[in-house]
């Protein structure tokens, strides 16, 4: 059998592009011979950055699950047009908070991957549970 050469993200990407029942198939046969693995997978498939995809109601959605606090600390490292996205699309009283923790004193790289993490972990549920759909591809429309 040929080796896969794409290592873990490649793995992921396709896996994300898969229907969820697809996806949970390839991840528990997968998970029967190597859980480690599968669990590498399931957290590999979406990043953070990804979160610029979500619609403007997902995003809120979102918001209402996660802590604004984590938001801001992971926003701290995310790309730049996730800042906008997620600044631009959030009620002011909300973004006025998130602003003051990303402006606020420098923090420990370790706190802000775990509070990215956090709000990943609550994605990935979210995602699981058809609450949230990740569109990276912006010429197919969500109805």
């Amino acid at each position: 059998m040929a080796m896969f050469q794409g290592g873990i993200k490649a793995a992921a990407k396709m896996l994300a592009g898969l229907s969820k029942a697809a996806r949970e198939k390839v991840l528990e046969t997968i998970s029967k011979k190597d859980p480690q693995m599968a669990e590498a997978l399931h957290k590999s498939m979406y990043t953070f950055d990804d979160l610029q995809y979500l619609t403007p109601m997902m995003l809120i959605e979102l918001l209402r699950s996660v802590k604004v606090a984590d938001m801001g600390l992971a926003l701290r490292i995310a790309a730049p047009a996730l800042k906008e996205h997620v600044l631009k699309n959030t009620p002011r009283v909300m973004r006025q908070e998130i602003e003051e923790i990303l402006m606020g004193p420098p923090q420990l790289a370790s706190k802000v991957e775990e509070a990215q993490e956090r709000i990943m972990a609550i994605v990935r549920e979210k995602i699981d549970k058809g609450q949230l759909i990740i569109n990276k591809d912006s010429s197919e429309t969500l109805v």
